[in-house]
């Protein structure tokens, strides 16, 4: 179906966007373009030279997904009439992310502005995710009753992928006030925070950064915990087991990319695996809640149905009209 599979076109641009948003703050571009609107120093399409590479490459893909937004919901407006309020939820979600992001250069990188930003991003994404799921083709009734068997065989295991969402997400909001407090390099050891050996100094943007690493940790003992467990009650759920085993080798390299970040001084590439190693994870898990879902009719689409001769007797015969 057209939404559907625009639903994945919107969602895969969005995690670019995340990606290329990812690379603003390392690069130090924030403020390359000092206008909070589509232009970039008076120009839509400037010389994409420094920082005003990162800033407003991040903003034409803004842009591009914003488009893709628009067409998506006229989509699902015309041709999904029970999902009307999740198209426009989708396209409020997309206009306030714009918003946020024009404040956050008029007022020159507030925290609590910069933060709801990154955070709406992830949000907005999992919107997508989730109307992908469902705008998917409408289930047989064979497909009904086999995915109602496969989640009575998950069983409350499906507890675990929810604990996982809620501790990427808690780690996302940690992650995008180390980012925005300017905590990512206040610790240059490793495991400790300072180089002479000290876990705990007396700083609060040090005790926020260790905290971040603290609740990394958590973050992987409970993706870990929580992929061996789906693996193990839904033996037959191929897509939900494959997506377990996914989940532990990303979350590895998670940490691993969040100690080589510290380590190489937040080398650029380093930092922006990081960052897109967190919304790959953010979107892995929210996938698994969807597909361990309830599954549904998916709501009727609406089709334009030609005239035809039966219908046209019907309305002569109502008319009153000879025949």
């Amino acid at each position: 179906m057209l939404e559907h599979r625009f639903a994945k076109l919107a969602a895969a641009a969005t995690f670019v966007l995340l990606v290329i948003g990812g690379t603003v703050n390392p690069t130090g571009s924030s403020l390359a373009c000092p206008e909070p609107t589509f232009v970039c120093n008076g120009q839509l399409f400037p010389p994409m030279v420094g920082g005003v590479f990162y800033e407003h490459g991040h903003r034409l893909a803004a842009m591009t997904v914003g488009l893709l937004q628009v067409a998506l919901t006229l989509l699902l407006i015309t041709r999904r009439t029970g999902l009307k309020r999740l198209a426009w939820l989708l396209l409020g979600l997309v206009i306030a992310q714009g918003v946020l992001g024009a404040i956050t250069v008029k007022y020159k990188l507030p925290w609590f502005v910069s933060t709801s930003h990154l955070l709406l991003g992830m949000s907005y994404f999992a919107t997508l995710i989730y109307t992908a799921f469902r705008t998917r083709p409408a289930p047989s009734v064979v497909e009904l009753e086999q995915h109602t068997k496969l989640r009575a065989e998950l069983g409350s295991t499906r507890r675990w992928i929810a604990a996982a969402v809620i501790a990427v997400f808690v780690q996302l909001l940690l992650g995008a006030l180390v980012r925005h407090l300017g905590a990512a390099m206040v610790c240059l050891g490793m495991p400790t925070c300072t180089i002479g050996g000290d876990w705990w100094p007396a700083t609060g943007v040090q005790h926020l950064h260790m905290i971040h690493r603290a609740f990394g940790v958590v973050v992987a003992i409970v993706t870990i915990t929580a992929a061996v467990a789906v693996y193990r009650r839904a033996r037959s759920w191929s897509s939900l087991r494959l997506l377990a085993v996914i989940a532990p080798v990303l979350v590895l390299g998670q940490v691993a990319l969040g100690i080589f970040t510290v380590l190489s001084m937040r080398q650029v590439p380093v930092a922006v695996g990081h960052f897109a190693g967190a919304a790959g994870l953010w979107a892995l898990w929210m996938s698994m809640w969807m597909i361990s879902g309830k599954q549904t009719v998916a709501s009727p689409v609406r089709a334009y149905e030609a005239p035809t001769l039966a219908n046209a007797r019907l309305v002569t015969r109502a008319s009153g009209r000879p025949r």
